[in-house]
Order: structure tokens, then sequence, then C-alpha cells
């Protein structure tokens, strides 16, 4: 299976501003239906955490279908939302919202609030092991990575890893963690379910996502900095040389089982061929792409830096929809896209 953990990239302070200078002003709005929407066996859910940068706080994450492109009733869920993941079955979505030091725990049937608790400092990232009985939680501020277990949310331990841990993916056997530092430019593996942080290997300068296609043998990182993506043998993790994007990535996603993982970076989403490698040609979409979200039948859902959430068609290169949000979203991620 993919990896359940699969994270999206998503805006932090040391890039909000370079971000900000390639967001586009105007947003074509689709959708102001304020009525609940859930994920249900005909239409899937887009959730996305709404404005979180420090310059334009936001407290909320934006609910939308994806059948229609109708926007529901948003969960407010404290300031600065910044990592979503889903756990196995969709049952629950999972927040960290890093200016209260938080792991948010919401049932999707409702859109409910069941359980906060305290994590580390300024948690940026969440995902979850393939069995459902594990949230990792990469916390920015303080340079470590907390155990939390599920069901139940219940915090087990901390372990520290590289500095300003900014995204964190599981492999599809469950048997590590990958996190990566923001500033120190490195991949620390962390060993599951011990709990054990392993030796950090060199990716590239400024990673912002990190994501492991289902076949478990790479892990493709996105370096914001170098504007490029640099592959990860696994489970030898070693680093193998960085792609070339020429323009800066913000996130990764796949389809489970393709063989292409999409890039939002600059002002569009780009192809990789899996095993990481050649780079076809980028579909543009005319403003900022923050992070990204690929369903099942390929259509990408991207964050847009004007304020928008924009549907993309991965086989025709054609924008489907532009759904306005009520912020800039930060990060997103869509019911039923995990592997059976």
């Amino acid at each position: 299976m993919t990896s359940v953990g699969r994270r999206p990239g998503r805006v932090r302070a040391p890039i909000a501003l370079a971000l900000a200078a390639m967001a586009v002003a105007s947003v074509a709005l689709a959708g102001c239906d304020k009525e609940s929407v859930t994920p249900t066996a005909s239409g899937a859910v887009a959730y996305a955490a709404i404005g979180a940068n420090i310059p334009n706080p936001g407290q909320t994450v934006a609910v939308v279908s994806t059948s229609t492109g109708t926007t529901g009733r948003p969960v407010t869920v404290g300031t600065l939302p910044s990592g979503l993941a889903l756990v196995p079955g969709d049952k629950d979505l999972l927040v960290t919202v890093k200016a209260q030091d938080q792991l948010v725990e919401v049932a999707t049937s409702t859109g409910k609030i069941v359980k906060r608790i305290g994590v580390g400092l300024e948690p940026d990232a969440v995902a979850v092991t393939p069995d459902g009985k594990t949230a990792l939680v990469a916390n920015f501020g303080d340079n470590t990575v907390t155990e939390v277990a599920l069901p139940g949310l219940t915090a087990v331990r901390t372990v520290p890893v590289g500095r300003q841990p900014v995204a964190v993916a599981v492999t599809p056997d469950g048997s590590q963690a990958l996190v990566v530092g923001f500033q120190d430019g490195n991949l620390t593996p962390v060993a599951l379910p011990s709990f054990t942080p392993g030796a950090p290997v060199p990716v590239g300068a400024g990673p912002v996502a990190v994501f492991v296609p289902r076949s478990g043998t790479e892990a493709l990182v996105a370096d914001f900095q170098t504007s490029s993506v640099t592959p990860v043998t696994l489970p030898a993790l070693t680093p193998r040389t960085p792609i070339p994007l020429g323009a800066n990535p913000t996130g990764i996603d796949s389809s489970p089982g393709s063989p292409v993982a999409w890039v939002s970076a600059g002002f569009g989403v780009t192809p990789l061929s899996l095993p990481g490698g050649t780079v076809g040609t980028p579909i543009p979409l005319g403003v900022a792409s923050q992070c990204i979200a690929v369903t099942r039948d390929d259509r990408a859902w991207v964050c847009s830096g004007s304020g928008a959430l924009v549907e993309v068609d991965l086989t025709s290169g054609k924008t489907v929809r532009t759904v306005g949000l009520d912020g800039i979203p930060a990060a997103v991620v869509v019911s039923g896209t995990a592997a059976a």
C-alpha cells in the first residue's frame, strides 16, 4: 500500500514570503453552501488546513465535496492548523495546530472535534501508520517527533530528530517513519514500533515534503531551496542524484500504484516517473502551487496561493474547477485515497 502518512507540502514561516510573492490575487469562487459535507459512498471529501502561516494565521479546516466542489461547514480547530492526516478508513481526521502545540482529532462523519492533546512545540506535520494504531507528529519548534497511540489519541513518548522537522511519512510496511528537517537538510529515519531514531542522511537544502510510493523502494524529498527532488533508496536510506525541476517544490503525491508521482511546484504541477527519475511536462495552473493530494481517479487537488483549491484532471492536463476558500490553504488530504 502507499504510505498512509504521505504528506503534502504546505506553507511554513521560512518560505511563506517566497510563496506569497508568487500568489495571484484573483480567485474564482465555487460553492458557497455551508451545509455539512461528509465522506459518502458516492463521493470523497477534500480537507484543507487554512492559513497556516505566521503573517496570516487561520483557525479552520475547509471541507469540500470532490464530486460537486461544494464547500461545507468548516471545522474550527485552533490557531495555525498546519498538517493533516486521515486514519485508515477515513473515520477520523488528525490536525496539527501549530500555535497551540496540539494535535486535534476530528470525526469526519460529523465534523466535530473528538479530542485534542498537547504534543511538542509548534507541531507542523502528522502521519499515521498503515495499521492505524500510531500517529507521528513532527514538532518544528523543538526538533522532535511525538508518538501518539490510536485510537484514543494518547501521547506516548517524544524523540529528537533533525532541526526544524516539517514533514513525516511512514513506509508502506510500517517499519519506519521518515522525517525531514528544513533547517539541516536531513532525512531522519525512526524505526517502528520501537520508535528509535536512526542516523540522519543528507537530502537537499530546505526540504519541505517527503513521499513514499506504494512500492516502498524509495522516498522522494521535495527540496524547496534547490528546486529539486531527492530520491532516497529504501531500506538502505541511500540518497541519489537530485532531480532538477526548475521550480520550488512544495508537495508530492500519487494515486495508489501509479507509475507517476506529481509534484506541486512553482505555478503548476509536474509529473515524475517512478522509480524517481524522469521529469515530464508540467501542467500550468497560473497560481502558486503550495501543496497537493492525488485521488484514485488521477485528479489532483492543489493548494493555491490565491486562497483556493484547484482540481486538476491529470490525464487531460486541464483544470476542472477552482474552489474558493476563506484563506490560503496550507495542507490538503482527500478521503478514499489510501490503498486497499
